[in-house]
């Protein structure tokens, strides 16, 4: 799959920031199965960074790019959680609306 990677990369060749071309040495495959890769671009220029996902599917390729401020380590330590569950999202409310001073107490922690 290493090498299907490295020809999909292929396909982004610039950076959406400065429009600049990417260089080979800060494109890094850092995340594979057999069906898909997450990859990490760097811009040279502006040193914007781009986490790609790209997952191959019966009619083709699929893709989503999106710009990040995280590093690629930090990236795989992301890509390893557990996924946020609806339980997580009502039980997060439940805290909130039980607190009027909820947020305020959050951001002085």
């Amino acid at each position: 799959m290493q090498d299907k990677g490295q020809l999909n990369l292929k396909l982004i060749q610039k950076c959406p920031v400065c429009n600049a071309d990417y260089i080979d040495n800060r494109i890094e495959v850092i995340d594979e199965t057999d069906r898909s890769f997450l990859a990490y671009l760097s811009c040279g220029f502006c040193f914007s960074n781009i986490i790609v996902r790209v997952v191959t599917m019966p009619h083709g390729l699929v893709g989503n790019a999106i710009l990040t401020d995280l590093g690629p380590i930090e990236v795989l330590e992301y890509a390893q959680t557990e996924n946020i569950k609806g339980d997580n999202v009502l039980e997060a409310h439940t805290l909130i609306s039980k607190d009027s001073n909820f947020i305020e107490k959050l951001k002085q922690s």
